[in-house]
């Protein structure tokens, strides 16, 4: 199971770490280097990476280990012809690896925030996940959970306002 997902996910992505590495290194067999020890790693904290956040985590592993590379070889600087190109091309990386970042960091606090509810209260989870996540009606949510719509939105009313009073602060800093 594990090597199966090692296996998909190393053919899924492997082309997107190196041309991530090439972009900031300029030289391919590096960037093989870099892509190798990405994926070593990779197989190594498998288990602990969410299948969801695969290609978040993949991306700044990769950005870890070129930065482990430019530390270890400060000495050897590489000068490029095409240094306005690489350049260029180094911003719209970084603006993808921090968009990346952002939609993780983003997942990750949706998912606490729905912990909490289903934590303090089930009912109000069920009602948010329908509403807010699946993006059902409200009617077709009452039709499911067997309940009035009045019932349904009064807690919905009361989920959100627990979000409201819990996160709050923390949502507006997003």
């Amino acid at each position: 199971m594990k090597n199966k997902r090692f296996e998909e996910s190393f053919l899924k992505y492997k082309d997107l770490i190196i041309k991530l590495a090439v972009s900031k290194t300029g030289n391919f067999q590096t960037a093989q280097e870099i892509c190798q020890q990405v994926f070593l790693s990779f197989y190594k904290n498998m288990d602990r990476v969410d299948k969801d956040l695969e290609k978040a985590w993949l991306i700044r592993a990769t950005k870890n280990a070129i930065v482990d590379f430019f530390r270890k070889n400060r000495n050897h600087k590489e000068v490029s012809m095409n240094h306005d190109l690489k350049e260029m091309g180094n911003v719209l990386v970084e603006e993808s690896i921090s968009l990346h970042e952002k939609q993780m960091y983003q997942k990750e606090f949706t998912g606490r925030i729905l912990r909490e509810v289903r934590k303090a209260n089930y009912l109000w989870y069920e009602v948010l996940v329908m509403i807010c996540v699946d993006g059902i009606s409200y009617s077709e949510a009452a039709r499911r959970l067997g309940i009035a719509e009045p019932v349904l939105r009064a807690r919905l009313y009361r989920a959100r306002n627990f979000v409201r009073e819990r996160f709050g602060n923390e949502y507006l800093d997003m």
